[in-house]
């Protein structure tokens, strides 16, 4: 066996600059650092390696990158190699994925690992992109990855958006580790005295047979058109001077004021195109799950493109077991004018779902956009086709529409959610992953009957087999996804005396209970209920934060909130600045206060 860990050299957040020209991350204006998550996909290798076998290392970007390649040495890896030229700067996540392959296919690798995602951009598009150009199977959010006595074969246990799953595969693979496969390795005094003297090979572009051409800006179907500021526009007003009871009461006063604000009615969806003609075209949305049943984020993404392009016919994709009358439905009020069926007896792989999807876009022209939703199985399953298509894929879209000259738009948080990229894609069709939450669902009117179109029989898979899925039980509360009052904690109230004292007032109160992405990794709660950049978006009548320290790459979850409430101890707390009133006191005396109070409020803010 052989190993590769594929790994990225990432600016510290607070130094990082921006070119204005190029309009990417200068990732050489401040300290640089080996990502966490590849640290961890290092650290799986050299545990997973025998005697006589190798771990290589291979990153992609500047010059400066090599300090932080010289320590992969020094802790334990036999070589590491460096793919740097200024010809590069620029690159989205598919060039990225195919200098990466072009480097694998000289110097191959029986197992290829990488972090499930990165700190600065988070997409986690490389992986699987990465896994299509090598013709792999892949295996994304790992948290422990056991070798057969046999070498070849790997049992993965699998964070899943709902619980966690359990698969052997075989390699060669590509496989993607999360947080909680481990700690990354640190150095040892005795290690770092020899980084400096520690060998890093460097290759250029041409060396690997590209043309400057088809790397950097110039090779990339995505760029950044404009940054757009997001600064939350809330009424920030906090309150900290008198009891518990008189801070409760004044924040629950502006919190009704901002209740009792018109809001928009339900969402009704544009009527549908008579036809879908050359120019206006006709998008799709993947609406199925790994398990075969329908995803709840696709439900929205077909409702945004008939919002948002309604001139185009909106396709839903099925793969998986015959979906019933009921799902049929759900998809015509969402807004499908169109369902086209690939039909499979049981649970699908990305590989066999990217396979039916790609086959689909190449016999049917005119397709101008792709929805996937931001789950652990539509990233996969999105990367794939974009790669083996060459089309350009944008992360984590909260907006999607039409330019000027028709080209298709997409908006995504950027710099932690404190701004808005606008992402121009040079392919048709344009492809994109929705985060959970992003978009309102809608209703059709006079929404036909659906009767699916039969698509071209799945490509079959036995690079992995799924053994079996635990589903996260529930905690009692209600779903995020509908409850009208959340709950949110941070890690200020995120031990278990604290997560079950705020659960205790949820349920009651029909609420659900959410946490940032420091309590979830922790394991204070599951993904399912992670809120921010990296988790859900969501859209309660009123959100109340407790002992959440408010990073933008959090509050950009709650933008379509009607209403914010936040209890901090600190007046200058930076959640403050994101809510609509903020409480300056602890949780603990504030909630019981609370508690009593804001049935009344929602009860209130539905009266007619």
């Amino acid at each position: 066996m052989e190993f590769a860990v594929v790994v990225k050299v990432v600016p510290d957040a607070d130094s990082v600059g921006f070119d204005p020209d190029r309009k990417t991350l200068r990732r050489d204006s401040g300290a640089l650092f080996l990502n966490p998550f590849d640290q961890r996909a290092l650290r799986v290798a050299l545990e997973l390696r025998r005697t006589g076998e190798h771990v290589s290392v291979v990153s992609m970007g500047p010059p400066s990158a090599e300090t932080a390649l010289r320590e992969t040495v020094a802790l334990g890896a036999d070589r590491a190699t460096l793919i740097t030229d200024p010809a590069l700067a620029g690159s989205d996540t598919l060039v990225t994925a195919r200098v990466l392959a072009k480097y694998l296919a000289r110097a191959p690798a029986d197992l290829v690992l990488a972090g499930q995602c990165s700190t600065d951009s988070e997409t986690g598009q490389v992986p699987p992109q990465l896994a299509e150009l090598l013709d792999r199977p892949v295996v994304t959010a790992v948290h422990r990855l056991i070798r057969s006595v046999h070498g070849r074969e790997f049992e993965a246990v699998v964070d899943t958006d709902s619980g966690s799953a359990r698969a052997i595969v075989f390699a060669p693979a590509v496989v993607s580790v999360g947080e909680k496969v481990g700690k990354p390795l640190h150095l040892s005094e005795e290690a770092a005295a020899t980084v400096a003297s520690r060998v890093v090979t460097r290759v250029s572009v041409a060396e690997l047979g590209l043309s400057p051409f088809h790397v950097g800006l110039p090779g990339s179907p995505t760029s950044v058109e404009r940054l757009v500021d997001h600064t939350p526009s809330r009424r920030k007003t906090v309150f900290a001077e008198g009891s518990a009871e008189d801070r409760v009461t004044a924040a629950l006063a502006v919190v009704r004021s901002v209740l009792a604000a018109p809001t928009a009615p339900a969402s009704r969806l544009p009527l549908a195109p008579r036809s879908a003609t050359a120019v206006d075209g006709a998008a799709f949305a993947f609406v199925t799950q790994e398990a075969g049943a329908l995803e709840p984020t696709a439900i929205t993404a077909l409702s945004e493109l008939r919002r948002s392009l309604p001139r185009r016919k909106a396709i839903a994709l099925w793969v998986g077991p015959r979906p019933s009358d009921a799902t049929l439905a759900e998809l015509a009020v969402a807004g499908a004018d169109e369902l086209v069926e690939f039909a499979a007896d049981s649970g699908i792989s990305s590989r066999t779902a990217a396979g039916a999807l790609i086959r689909f876009v190449e016999q049917r022209p005119g397709i101008s956009v792709g929805l996937f939703a931001s789950t652990q199985f539509g990233r996969e399953v999105a990367g794939r086709v974009a790669a083996r298509l060459s089309l350009g894929l944008t992360g984590d879209v909260v907006a999607v529409r039409e330019g000027p000259d028709a080209a298709i738009r997409f908006d995504k948080p950027a710099f932690g959610g404190g701004l808005i990229a606008e992402i121009a894609c040079r392919t048709t069709p344009a492809l994109a992953t929705v985060r959970p939450g992003a978009f309102a669902r809608g209703v059709a009117p006079n929404p036909p009957k659906l009767l699916p179109t039969a698509g071209l029989p799945l490509p079959s898979d036995s690079s992995i087999r799924w053994i079996d899925r635990t589903i996260d039980p529930s905690d009692g509360t209600a779903d995020p996804a509908s409850a009208p009052l959340l709950f949110c904690v941070g890690v200020g109230a995120s031990s278990p005396e604290a997560l079950a004292a705020v659960r205790a007032v949820a349920v009651p109160l029909g609420a659900g209970l959410v946490g940032t992405r420091r309590v979830v990794d922790a394991g204070g709660l599951s993904v399912s209920r992670q809120v921010g950049l990296t988790g859900h978006s969501v859209a309660p009548t009123l959100g109340v934060l407790l002992g959440v320290r408010g990073a933008p790459n959090h509050m950009i979850g709650w933008r379509r909130a009607r209403a914010l409430l936040a209890v901090d101890p600190n007046p200058s707390a930076e959640v403050f600045g994101g809510v609509d009133a903020g409480i300056v006191g602890r949780w603990e005396d504030v909630l019981p206060v609370l508690a009593a109070r804001l049935g009344a409020v929602l009860r209130d803010s539905s009266a007619p």
